[in-house]
């Protein structure tokens, strides 16, 4: 979480959403045509610019297309309204569409999903990784039905263009 707390674009999202998931470290792997990924994570509830923890959840990733080697991320969901948290709660599935590169600590990377589209980042490292996802100009966080998800790559050596699913496993 503290990653992810350094970064200036995501400050309106920690003062305006209604909570987040963070996941600090899900590995990731695959070789031909088929891969996944686990990490968990919690579940915060942000009031005030204070966090306050709600429960644990795993996250369990399957995908297909081209993968070639593997890395490990951290990933933040964020969520708009108590409605988008609650149905977040439910444990649904989620699908992605996602092109990837990972060199070491450098990565770029795109990819639509259910969860909010992310667009394109880059960076040498975590610390060093742009994030993009709202405008600018009037510092309004953007979300994809009432959810917003950005990943910062930690390390590793990968090559993805892939179809997926999420799903996460909620634990009190």
């Amino acid at each position: 979480m503290d990653t992810f707390k350094k970064q200036e674009t995501l400050k309106t999202y920690f003062e305006q959403s209604f909570g987040c998931a963070a996941f600090s470290t899900v590995a990731k792997g695959g070789i031909f045509f088929a891969g996944g990924a686990y990490g968990t994570g919690d579940i915060y509830k942000l009031t005030d610019g204070k966090e306050e923890h709600a429960g644990k959840v795993d996250l369990v990733q399957a995908i297909l297309g081209f993968v070639w080697g593997g890395e490990v991320y951290s990933e933040i969901i964020f969520f708009e309204t108590a409605e988008d948290y609650a149905r977040f709660t439910l444990g649904n599935l989620e699908f992605s569409a996602d092109v990837k590169a990972v060199a070491l600590t450098a990565a770029v990377s795109a990819n639509a999903t259910t969860l909010g589209n992310q667009g394109i980042q880059m960076g040498l490292t975590a610390e060093q990784t742009l994030v993009k996802g709202f405008n600018a100009l009037d510092a309004k966080p953007e979300y994809t039905k009432g959810m917003k998800v950005f990943t910062l790559t930690l390390g590793g050596l990968m090559y993805q263009a892939t179809v997926g699913g999420q799903k996460f496993v909620i634990k009190g």
